[in-house]
């Protein structure tokens, strides 16, 4: 290979080419070199002394166990003007690219002409070396690596400041404006499940010996925090590589909350945009001959880099001092504008930054790059997310309420019957949701009820009827009203309407304080602080259970309004989503079929609606099903299901809300029937073998 002299630099010459001509330079890159610049110029009479020409830049580098692309350059150069005209202009012909190099590999340089481009052409190549390292790591390795094993710059975030110094190795380095910053957060994630089992098929096992190929199977747990997240799970001893990997193959895919396969890799992991919030299962199989081999990496973790909507900047200082009074380095050259070659310059990063994302815990580690001039290599660095700084603590103010008055003057013995008699009474309420017998509960509640001295506030009363509502409609948030797993009845509707409206009559008066106290909230702290804080934690619990019980209530007058005669069915008999009887009737409750139900069922939406926000209608599936029966009622089927497809669509995809996604799919299936669309019907059941497959997709 060709030697580089003192200036980092090496010409080629100026080579001659006809088409089809292909020409190769080896040249012997100096240690602690990060960038390579290649020059190709033309003479100006040769730039007009033929058509323009088309030619292949192709440079590349070979680092041991490291794959061929880590290193490479792949370019198209256009030799002479556009405008070509004999004789015209005098314009050089000059044109440059970069590449990110590894100080101490041979480099080749090919530079042919395209086989269809007529006529000899002159072109002149040079090529110059630039970098800067890490002091003491020469070879440190530029983010061109492939796997992502090469040294990385690391920021502790518990230090304050970090020190690292840098040295030019290779020739003076003029320029510098240190600029750093963060754009990836890392996170490490280990395995739920691990498994090491002989490959099935047939051709994976070896004919003569008959020795099979084994296979480990890794199920990682991946959440994601907004619609849109783009991430990058990855392996780096494994991917990126074939022939240099140490396993047979390496595989992954990864699959929603319904068990669809959203992605999948082999060998090398690329970034994907998952487009909806929610919880994934990423699935990591790696084939090898050796069983004992694959044991040992059950525990292996998967790194999963995810981007960041804003990058991070980490500030640099040239010294200590201004580190701390904040002088900083990028609003102006370092060192003079440049580093002297083999000489060491330090800089001093402030750990303490701003914008780090909350889901970001300490341990975790966030990725970027460092620039230090335009001629030379970014190098990678790696940030640790420090402990996070404890919150100021808010001094507890005064109170002037009876109720602390109160419990101050109670001694030690009455505090403890008191908080016993508490416990109790929260027992028995949780009691009233788990009796499996009707009649059980029925007299659980009557003698809570009937209570006497602090049992018989508001507050309390609302809370068991609340959880007798919870056991009229157990299934609220999993079901439909009228499906067969609600198992809701005509009585237990009815029972529902009578307790939701008793709640509504005890927690009405204090709901409506809800807003008062939530302004009172932004006054300063003072006497009385404590008794707001309080009264407005009663009142959004009184708020609350107001809610619940108007969605309860909802539901019910669904299920009551949509069949057609509710008082003539058994209580132990389901029933399906038929059309609505005509809404005659006088809406006072009684009569015989299901339209006398509607005026109730109307003026519950409309008193629902009034506590919920319209971005919670939009959002909340409890909402929706309680309330999309009233738009089939009034022969709306269209509005009502363009409402479910939309919640369908932007539903997060997460474990938590199984349940509310599978109810919202049943609810849009059932007014696709309702409409008559049996063409579309018939898609969606197809449709939902490949949206909501039954098991995961092998790999």
């Amino acid at each position: 290979p060709l030697a580089v002299g003192p200036g980092a630099y090496v010409r080629l010459g100026t080579l001659s080419f006809q088409p089809t001509d292909v020409v190769r330079r080896f040249i012997a890159v100096p240690a602690g070199a990060t960038r390579a610049r290649i020059v190709l110029r033309t003479p100006n009479a040769e730039a007009h002394a033929a058509a323009p020409a088309l030619f292949y830049l192709h440079c590349l580098q070979l680092a041991p166990q490291e794959r061929f692309t880590a290193y490479e350059l792949k370019e198209r150069v256009s030799i002479g003007h556009p405008s070509f005209a004999a004789g015209a202009g005098s314009a050089e012909q000059r044109y440059q690219r970069f590449m990110d190099v590894l100080g101490g590999a041979t480099l080749e340089v090919c530079v042919a002409q395209f086989w269809n481009q007529l006529d000899r052409h002159a072109v002149d190549v040079a090529v110059d070396f630039h970098g800067i390292t890490p002091a003491g790591s020469q070879s440190a390795r530029s983010p061109g690596g492939a796997s992502g094993l090469g040294a990385a710059i690391a920021i502790n975030g518990n230090y304050g400041v970090v020190r690292a110094d840098f040295s030019a190795a290779v020739r003076p380095e003029y320029g510098v404006r240190p600029k750093a910053t963060l754009d990836v957060l890392r996170t490490a994630l280990r395995p739920l499940s691990a498994t090491v089992a002989p490959c099935a098929s047939e051709r994976d096992i070896h004919p003569a010996s008959g020795v099979a190929i084994h296979r480990l199977v890794l199920d990682y747990a991946l959440e994601t925090k907004s619609d849109g997240a783009t991430i990058r799970p990855r392996l780096p001893a494994l991917d990126g590589k074939i022939y240099e990997s140490w396993a047979d193959d390496f595989a992954l895919a990864i699959f929603d909350a319904n068990k669809r396969r959203v992605a999948s890799q082999i060998s090398y992991t690329a970034s994907v945009t998952l487009r909806r919030r929610g919880s994934y299962l990423v699935r990591v199989q790696i084939r090898h001959r050796n069983e004992k081999d694959l044991e040992a990496l059950k525990a292996a973790p998967l790194l999963v880099d995810t981007q960041l909507a804003t990058k991070i900047s980490i500030p640099t200082f040239p010294t200590l001092a201004a580190a701390f009074t904040g002088t900083v380095v990028g609003s102006r050259p370092a060192a003079g504008g440049g580093i002297a070659r083999g000489a060491t310059v330090p800089l001093f990063f402030r750990t303490e930054l701003t914008g780090v994302p909350a889901e970001a815990a300490p341990g975790d580690v966030l990725c970027g790059s460092l620039s230090l001039s335009a001629q030379t290599a970014e190098l990678p660095i790696e940030y640790v997310v420090p402990a996070r700084a404890r919150a100021a603590e808010k001094p507890e103010a005064a109170s002037n309420g009876a109720a602390a008055d109160s419990e101050a003057a109670l001694t030690p013995a009455e505090r403890d019957r008191r908080a016993l008699d508490e416990a109790i009474r929260s027992l028995r309420i949780g009691w009233i949701r788990k009796a499996k017998d009707d009649g059980v509960r029925e007299q659980l509640v009557g003698d809570l009820l009937a209570s006497d001295g602090a049992d018989a506030d508001a507050d309390f009363r609302a809370a068991v009827l609340s959880a007798q509502l919870d056991a009229l409609d157990p299934a609220r948030k999993t079901h439909l009203p009228w499906s067969d797993g609600a198992r809701l009845t005509a009585e237990a509707a009815r029972s529902a309407v009578g307790v939701a409206d008793r709640i509504v009559e005890l927690t009405y008066p204090l709901a409506l304080t809800v807003g008062l106290l939530q302004n009172q909230s932004h006054q300063a702290a003072g006497v009385g602080d404590a008794d707001r804080r309080r009264r407005k934690q009663l009142a959004e619990a009184a708020r609350d259970r107001l809610v619940g019980a108007l969605t309860t209530k909802c539901r019910a007058l669904a299920f009551l309004t949509t069949q057609p005669t509710a008082s003539s069915r058994s209580s132990e008999t389901s029933v399906d989503f038929v059309d609505v009887v005509s809404a005659s009737g006088d809406g006072s409750g009684g009569g015989g079929g299901g339209g006398h139900w509607l005026a109730d069922y109307e003026k519950a939406v409309a008193d629902l609606a009034r506590w919920v926000g319209e971005k919670q209608q939009d959002e909340d599936a409890q909402f929706l099903v309680a309330t999309l029966p009233l738009l089939v009622a009034k022969q709306s089927h269209g509005r009502a299901l363009l409402s479910a497809l939309r919640w369908i669509d932007r539903a997060p995809l997460l474990e938590s809300n199984a349940a509310e996604r599978r109810a919202m799919v049943e609810m849009r299936d059932l007014l696709v029937s309702q409409l008559g669309w049996s063409v579309w019907a018939d898609h969606l059941r197809d449709l939902a073998l490949v949206e909501r497959p039954s098991s995961y997709e092998a790999l």
